[in-house]
């Protein structure tokens, strides 16, 4: 019986030493997959080189160029003011007439005192509108 007992004893610890090289190769393989992934994926057939040295200059400029006018309540038509989120027909007509009776509007804030224009409205037109 003795014999029996070193056989399996043997056996038990060939498995845990098995067990545990495998567990340390799938470790090895794991690392080098997430911090070296060229190993498995080779190298890029095509790098990205920025044109310029400075391409913080060159967004900023493309920002500017592709930002639109903004919208000059004092001299803006119904259908120009119609092209504004939330502005219909009848709410451009009596931005119209509220400006020509009261005179151009000073600042954007004032388009509150059209009615129909109150302060959610406003926040909306806000990045639209301009009264220069």
């Amino acid at each position: 019986m003795n014999n029996v007992e070193n056989a399996v004893e043997r056996h038990y610890w060939r498995a845990v030493t098995f067990l545990v090289i495998l567990i340390l190769a799938g470790a090895g393989f794991w690392g080098v997959r997430r911090f070296a992934p060229a190993v498995f994926l080779g190298k890029p057939d095509l790098i990205a080189v920025p044109m310029d040295e400075q391409p913080q200059n060159r967004t900023t400029k493309q920002a500017v160029a592709n930002k639109p006018a903004l919208l000059n309540i004092n001299t803006a038509s119904v259908e120009e003011l119609q092209t504004l989120p939330n502005i219909g027909e009848a709410t451009a007509q009596r931005i119209i007439d509220y400006r020509t009776q009261h005179g151009d509007f000073a600042s954007v804030d004032a388009l509150q005192n059209v009615r129909g224009i109150g302060p959610k409205t406003l926040e909306k037109l806000r990045p639209f509108i301009d009264t220069k």
